[in-house]
């Protein structure tokens, strides 16, 4: 059986090799995905969220 933290090290070393990096709020929802925590949509819905948010404060 896999572990979380397992699966957490192969989306890094995954996004890695393609120049892209995780932030510890990466992983945290990630995590809290699979904790059973969050839905995929709550997970979706934060991420635009949050994008949003990014793109208000650059008025754009």
């Amino acid at each position: 059986m896999i572990t979380n933290d397992k699966i957490v090290e192969n989306i890094k070393a995954t996004m890695a090799a393609e120049g892209l990096f995780l932030q510890e709020k990466d992983v945290s929802l990630i995590n809290q995905y699979l904790n059973n925590e969050i839905t995929v949509e709550q997970g979706i819905d934060i991420i635009k969220k949050d994008v949003m948010s990014k793109m208000n404060n650059r008025n754009v």
